[in-house]
């Protein structure tokens, strides 16, 4: 259970879309506006999860169609966010650009997102713990999961929040929001790149 726990804190460092959205929402918008955004990743990541264990994503994953139509939905739904980012006024309308990120918005990145599926399968098939009882392995990864998932996200936002405090000037804060835009487009690209 230990090297479990080890794989999913160490997963955790390892920014994917959802982390880079927090870290964009926590310093453009604060930590109040992260919090449905945050919720709603959770919540998918555990969706995605559960499909995994009840083996519908070996299912999705198993189909060229179905795998070719999840990179297509992730492709354009991560575009949209990294558009988003990018065009995101900073000094007239904060409060009314922060409303669209919301909780939907992290399920559904969630449940696009391939590294979301990767990492699901490779926590939930590998680091057996008891593979007689499936059941009971299966809920102890969940609770496990969501003990780590649910500071881990919020650390993430609330170190968005601490470079917010910093008070960037707004030409830093456009630099940092065309590295988090850039850092997502670089995972589209790897997804595409790695699609056989």
């Amino acid at each position: 259970m230990f090297v479990f726990a080890l794989a999913v804190l160490l997963l955790m460092l390892t920014p994917g879309p959802a982390i880079l959205m927090i870290i964009n929402i926590g310093v453009n918008f604060g930590f109040r506006k992260g919090i449905p955004f945050v919720i709603g990743v959770i919540t998918g990541a555990n969706m995605v999860a559960i499909s995994v264990i009840f083996g519908l994503a070996t299912i999705v994953l198993n189909y060229p169609i179905l795998r070719l139509v999840l990179l297509l939905s992730s492709t354009i739904f991560i575009f949209y966010l990294t558009i988003r980012i990018l065009t995101q006024n900073l000094q007239k309308s904060l409060q009314q650009n922060a409303q669209n990120f919301s909780f939907l918005d992290g399920i559904i990145l969630q449940i696009i997102n391939p590294k979301n599926y990767i990492v699901q399968i490779t926590l939930f098939s590998g680091f057996l713990i008891w593979d007689e009882y499936f059941v009971l392995e299966a809920a102890i990864k969940l609770l496990i999961t969501n003990i780590i998932w649910l500071p881990m996200h919020l650390l993430w936002l609330i170190l968005a929040v601490a470079i917010k405090r910093i008070n960037l000037s707004k030409n830093k804060l456009r630099i940092l929001n065309f590295m988090i835009a850039g850092l997502m487009l670089g995972f589209l690209l790897l997804s595409i790149l790695n699609y056989n």
